[in-house]
């Protein structure tokens, strides 16, 4: 299992797809040095102002991208290439394939953002302090584990189409439904990530956004969050077992 996590490492690391995560995460550092040298924002708090901008660029935005892009093709890259077949054959179970490129995948991610979030923060020179900032990482970090599992499953479901399809859910699940009270925004992780990064703040939301987003409890978060994972990566572990894979011919 070691093995494959050294394999999956190599992979994303020495894939062309390094390229287009590096213009993401670069990307937040640039915005954050742009917003400093025009002198940050025009609120009241700029600690909370830098604090919901650094936490809309990254749980919000860059973490399902680059969980998009690396969660979709966690298997799918395996299928395409015709490979799966090289791994199912190793005297691993499929569930730990998964679990051993999953975790290796988010290790990776979790290492790459949080250098480009520290770096962002430190331009801005870690407006809100040390609580502002671990509040964001968690935010992050529990945002990569999860999209990484939901992509996983849709790279399996839909190989082929795993990023527009991504793409798709992202702005209609994450970016709509997720603000639409009672129900409905109990689907959306971003709904759950939102209440989490509120409750390790420590701050008041104003009243306008209170008309908008009810936060839940802190456990009713953590659970949801896990649960999210776990559904998913369950999902992809039972689809490994049940479905027969072309693994000789074009997917």
């Amino acid at each position: 299992m070691s093995a494959l996590v050294r394999l999956t490492v190599r992979q994303i690391l020495g894939g062309a797809r390094l390229w287009l995560l590096a213009l993401f995460l670069g990307l937040p550092v640039l915005l954050a040095s742009i917003v400093q040298l025009k002198g940050g924002f025009d609120l009241p708090d700029q600690a909370v102002g830098m604090g919901i901008f650094l936490y809309v660029l990254y749980p919000q935005s860059l973490c399902i991208l680059a969980a998009l892009l690396y969660g979709s093709s966690l298997l799918a890259a395996e299928i395409e290439g015709k490979t799966l077949v090289y791994l199912f054959t190793r005297p691993v179970s499929r569930t730990r394939v998964l679990l051993a490129k999953y975790l290796a995948t988010v290790a990776v991610l979790v290492v790459l953002t949080s250098v480009s979030l520290t770096i962002s923060f430190a331009l801005a020179g870690f407006a809100g302090g040390m609580r502002m900032y671990l509040t964001v990482l968690a935010a992050a970090v529990s945002a990569l584990a999860v999209y990484t599992a939901v992509f996983s499953l849709l790279g399996l479901l839909v190989p082929r189409r795993a990023i527009p399809v991504g793409l798709l859910y992202a702005v209609l699940v994450e970016g709509v439904i997720s603000f639409v009270p009672a129900l409905a925004n109990e689907l959306a992780v971003s709904h759950y990530l939102r209440s989490l990064a509120l409750h390790l703040s420590g701050q008041a939301l104003p009243v306008e956004v209170q008309a908008v987003f009810t936060p839940v409890p802190l456990t009713t978060c953590i659970l949801a969050l896990a649960a999210f994972a776990a559904a998913f990566l369950g999902l992809s572990a039972l689809l490994l077992h049940r479905r027969e894979w072309p693994l000789t011919e074009g997917v």
